[in-house]
Formats: C-alpha cells, sequence, structure tokens
C-alpha cells in the first residue's frame, strides 16, 4: 500500500532517495544489513534489529536501516523515526505512524512503554547470558 500519489516504483524511488542521502558505500551497508534480515525473517528466524557496533554502521546507518526495513516491510514511505530515550545514552528508534505525531500525549505514553519494554528485554538478555556463562 502507497500513500496517496505514489505509484508502484515506490521501493526505486525510495531506494534513490537513500543512495542520494548516503552516498554508494552508506547504501550498500544499509541495503546488505536490510538483505541479512529479510532473510533471517523470511526464514522464520528471531532476528536482532541491530548492526555491528563499530562506526561502520552509525547512528545515520542504523536510522536509515530502520526506516528501510519499515517500507520493506508496509510497503508505504509515510512512516516517521521516533528517538526513544534509553538510560545508558545509547540511540534507540521506533517507527511510528503519522496520525501519532499529531497527538504529543500519546507518542509520549508509546515513548514510554516502548522504552520500559526494552529495558524489560535487555535484562533478561542479561540474566539469560549470565545463565548460560555460569552453567
Amino acid at each position: 500500500m502507497n500513500t496517496p500519489g505514489e505509484g508502484p516504483d515506490l521501493l526505486d524511488a525510495y531506494l534513490q532517495e537513500v543512495l542520494a542521502r548516503l552516498g554508494r558505500e552508506g547504501f550498500e551497508v544499509v541495503l546488505r544489513a536490510a538483505d541479512v534480515t529479510c532473510e533471517l525473517l523470511a526464514g522464520g528466524h528471531p532476528t536482532l534489529l541491530a548492526g555491528p557496533d563499530d562506526d561502520a554502521f552509525g547512528h545515520g546507518l542504523q536510522r536509515e536501516y530502520l526506516a528501510l526495513l519499515a517500507v520493506l516491510i508496509t510497503g508505504r514511505t509515510d512512516h516517521h523515526i521516533i528517538t526513544l530515550p534509553q538510560s545508558d545514552g545509547t540511540a534507540s528508534w521506533a517507527v511510528v505512524e503519522d496520525h501519532l505525531l499529531h497527538d504529543p500525549k500519546v507518542l509520549e505514553e508509546l515513548r514510554t512503554r516502548l522504552t520500559a519494554r526494552a529495558h524489560e528485554t535487555a535484562q533478561a538478555a542479561r540474566a539469560l547470558e549470565q545463565w548460560w556463562t555460569t552453567d
């Protein structure tokens, strides 16, 4: 489903915009990351929406990666990426629909819920990792 006025070449047009924003090197990094994620998801494997912890996949590329996945999954470009506050200072984002941007109270409640869930998931992951390494 495309936003009003968009034709069947939505993905091609979107990818051309990404290439113009990132340049060839950044574009290829984002495409490879999205391709691997899509292969994992298509194969029924769980996947973590993350990339390598180095400068080659910095915050800008991570946001572009998330935006590309949103376009691939929804078939639309009318989403927005919001920042989620993290207590450790790392960047975290969520993809939201346009109407949420017009309701600050609902948007803040969503941010709070997503941040709490991410914190709980991180705690569970640390506990599992500790359990595996002590056994």
